[in-house]
């Protein structure tokens, strides 16, 4: 990396080093916005990495648990912005999100996967079966996020 920025001539050296070792790789794994450095990657580095991700044809998983902890510019640009609007194998991209940063909910659990693959999405439902959010937690978030009103205020 450069300056903890994430670089082609990174990815593709750590993609090669790995290799040589005999490991599988089958995704890259990103924060955006990042911690606890906070770098926030512009719509540029995005794109060369979902051409990265698709040159190396492995997954690319994007954690945006930060994304709206942003205070200053420049501004957060979420992975699903740039995956619109480009040729990208959508089923290879997958978004994943919680309350616990954001709305400020850390004991409540709750996160979201926002994926196009079928496959990563009926993975996801079956292991919520073993940890599924409570009934409670449910009324609350369902309460909290159908105010418009505090919607618009929060964001």
């Amino acid at each position: 990396s450069d300056n903890f920025n994430v670089t082609i001539n990174a990815l593709d050296r750590a993609f090669s080093q790995t290799k040589k070792r005999g490991l599988t790789i089958r995704a890259l794994l990103i924060s955006n916005p990042s911690n606890p450095v906070g770098n926030i990657l512009d719509s540029a580095t995005l794109t060369m990495l979902l051409e990265f991700a698709t040159e190396k044809n492995i997954h690319l998983i994007c954690d945006e648990i930060y994304a709206g902890s942003v205070y200053d510019i420049p501004n957060f640009t979420s992975i699903a912005k740039v995956l619109e609007s480009g040729e990208f194998d959508k089923s290879r991209v997958h978004i994943i999100y919680g309350t616990s940063k954001d709305l400020c909910l850390p004991g409540f659990r709750v996160g979201v996967i926002y994926s196009y693959n079928d496959k990563v999405l009926k993975a996801a439902q079956q292991m919520s079966r073993f940890c599924s959010v409570s009934s409670q937690t449910q009324h609350l978030l369902i309460n909290m996020l159908s105010d418009a009103q505090f919607i618009q205020q929060y964001l």
